[in-house]
């Protein structure tokens, strides 16, 4: 069994009555929690799925989510979580490359899922949450009200595959990272101890359970404590107040733009002091925001820095050691921390070059990407992309992200993928995208398009065209259309200056 599935069963041994679950008016218990897993799990395998076999999930934040994560390792099987903005080229694709055996689905998303699938034959096994339940698939309420109790766990290796968390990077390049049970373990253990998250506490899931984030920290962590998870299905200014006041949420981790959002809310009124701690995720909190939302709230914002192949946690501040303006924090316990220079020099304090991480949270590698994995991994060593500097106190200054990644919503977005899109265009000859801030999503896409001579096309049209064959949120927001790139010697496009350069049309 999983050290997270044993752990599950200790809890719900231990404090049985402990509300596990908040979803609306629905108070789910440790020991209902663990019955319902069981239960899942039983109906999986009766279904035909085995150990090694991987089970996407594509659920809303509800209590369905987080059976099925803890039901597939029961099961043995590994959880291919599915971003719920994924086109349905983007679902196939992912299905495809994880060769995923099984799939849980709200039926909300059954338009896209059903097309999906079939560009994906070996996702034979089909589960739907909700009432329209497609031919050939099964309900995931009756299943769970039809099977039995409790089911023997299937038993597993700490280094066994638990979960491929996806980056999309372009129409011909599926990065999956691939996370072990025992990665698993050390990332919500360390969030657990170090946010020190006890039974008492209520945490608000208001990140999706498909981000890293939302699994290691709002769900992982919480259960490994025994708090209570308040589970909020889609972002909404007045009902996270709503939610944080009525049932007093003591923990939530989010990503700038909800925190700017939250910020230009009235004070609420009565107060809401349960807040103690927040997490801030993605690009840099802005000064302001920080200081007005902790205001408002009566709490304290701790910053931090990750990304997916790191579990997703790098560095945070901390509760018990002082904040620094501008930094994301401290390496985690157990993470380690190098900059190096272009040649792999380690480099001094205050010194700026790309950071590499070391954790006992970090992926073991690409799925069915050996050479990218080298690429990125050496000697357990990841290569971030990212670059920064160390002081003097080992508070780690996060300057730049890598210039073809787009930091969206604490999300990913190559840069690189948008500009295939444009390429295919007719009209289109050169095409740069670059990430440029917005006060809510962190950063927004913009586009910089050079047009072959005698052709032309509207910002609508080519946004149009990129929403043909991307999710919305990847196409640009902005697009300047300019006679050149700017380039170096070597015919690289100089994104820096184009971040700086036009006006956003």
């Amino acid at each position: 069994m999983s050290i997270l599935n044993t752990h599950l069963h200790q809890v719900a041994n231990k404090m049985p009555d402990n509300t596990a679950l908040i979803f609306g008016s629905h108070r789910i218990s440790y020991e209902r929690l663990l019955a319902s897993v069981s239960r899942l799990a039983a109906g999986l395998r009766t279904a035909g799925l085995q150990k090694g076999d991987r089970l996407a999930i594509m659920l809303p934040n509800l209590p369905h989510f987080c059976i099925a994560y803890y039901a597939a390792f029961e099961t043995g099987a590994a959880v291919v979580p599915v971003n719920l903005m994924s086109s349905e080229q983007e679902i196939a694709a992912m299905l495809q490359h994880s060769g995923a055996k099984a799939i849980i689905y709200w039926s909300g998303f059954r338009g896209m899922v059903v097309h999906a699938l079939q560009q994906a034959p070996q996702c034979t096994i089909k589960f739907v949450l909700g009432e329209q339940i497609p031919h050939g698939s099964l309900s995931i309420t009756k299943v769970m009200a039809e099977s039995p109790e409790r089911s023997e766990p299937c038993s597993l290796e700490p280094e066994d595959l638990a979960v491929i968390n996806y980056i999309t990077s372009g129409s011909d390049e599926w990065l999956g990272a691939e996370f072990s049970h025992s990665a698993l373990v050390a990332s919500a253990l360390t969030c657990h101890e170090m946010y020190r998250i006890t039974a008492e506490d209520r945490v608000l899931a208001v990140l999706p359970l498909f981000h890293p984030l939302g699994q290691t920290l709002s769900m992982n962590a919480s259960f490994f404590a025994g708090a209570s998870v308040v589970l909020q299905p889609r972002f909404s200014p007045n009902e996270t107040v709503e939610l944080i006041r009525r049932e007093g949420v003591t923990f939530m981790a989010a990503v700038p733009g909800i925190f700017k959002t939250l910020s230009q809310l009235p004070a609420p009124e009565p107060p809401v002091p349960s807040l103690k701690f927040c997490l801030s995720y993605g690009v840099q909190l802005p000064p302001d925001v920080l200081q007005t939302f902790e205001a408002k709230y009566q709490t304290t914002i701790l910053e931090a820095y990750g990304f997916t192949e790191a579990g997703p946690l790098v560095t945070s501040n901390r509760i018990n050691r002082d904040r620094k303006m501008g930094s994301a924090g401290l390496p985690l316990v157990g993470v380690e921390l190098q900059i190096l220079d272009e040649e792999g020099t380690l480099l001094r304090p205050n010194q700026s070059g790309e950071i590499w991480v070391k954790s006992p949270g970090l992926m073991q590698g690409y799925h069915n990407k050996p050479d990218k994995t080298l690429q990125r991994l050496r000697d357990d060593w990841f290569f971030s992309g990212d670059v920064g500097y160390l002081d003097e106190d080992h508070y780690l200054y996060v300057q730049e992200r890598k210039e073809d990644i787009i930091q969206k919503g604490g999300f990913q977005i190559f840069s690189f993928e948008v500009e295939e899109v444009l390429l295919q265009h007719p009209a289109v000859a050169e095409a740069a995208v670059v990430g440029v801030a917005d006060p809510v999503q962190g950063q927004e896409v913009k586009a910089f398009v050079v047009f072959k001579p005698g052709e032309n096309a509207n910002r609508d049209e080519l946004i149009a065209f990129v929403k043909e064959t991307l999710p919305v949120y990847k196409s640009p927001k902005f697009i300047d259309f300019v006679p050149s790139l700017p380039k170096s010697t070597t015919g690289r496009v100089l994104k820096r200056i184009l971040r700086g350069e036009g006006t956003e049309k």
